[in-house]
């Protein structure tokens, strides 16, 4: 068994040449996990114990002459939608975030959640016109919130 404790790079900007890549695949909700054992496609059994931070598509967990190991995760199926406004926004990342069902938002400002068909019929009944597809939750730990405490010092500017 290989142990992995920490990230090395990632695929996008890390030179791999020829090397042989064999990929991890991790379903997105194991990609917070600090201790997770798994077996790559190839067969080489994984161990990770690392830090609290999130691993990523692309992540580099070993690399030598010959070969590299790097995560992948897979696509799952997803409602996607694109509110109209920031008001929209807001008002539901606000509903699906109270059912405690993780939000992502890229960069076409698209909301992507797991599906879930309760929450797939309230956005349709909502007027929201969901998408079912299946794509990758990337960029897990966005919209977590780190931790609590009253010494908030930033300045909100609404535009």
């Amino acid at each position: 068994m290989l142990l992995v404790e920490k990230v090395i790079g990632n695929l996008s900007n890390t030179n791999t040449g020829n090397l042989s890549i064999d990929f991890l695949d991790l379903d997105w909700f194991d990609t917070g996990k600090t201790t997770l054992r798994k077996r790559t496609r190839a067969g080489q059994e994984i161990g990770i114990r690392k830090d609290s931070t999130p691993l990523e598509d692309g992540d580099l967990l070993y690399l030598d002459g010959e070969r590299a190991i790097a995560i992948n995760i897979l696509p799952c199926e997803c409602i996607v939608f694109k509110p109209d406004n920031f008001k929209d926004m807001g008002t539901i990342c606000f509903e699906i975030g109270n059912k405690h069902i993780p939000i992502f938002i890229n960069e076409e400002a698209e909301v992507l959640v797991e599906f879930e068909n309760p929450l797939y019929r309230l956005l349709e009944r909502s007027g929201y016109e969901p998408r079912r597809e299946v794509r990758k939750l990337l960029k897990t730990h966005a919209l977590r919130v780190r931790r609590h405490g009253n010494n908030y010092t930033r300045k909100i500017t609404i535009k």
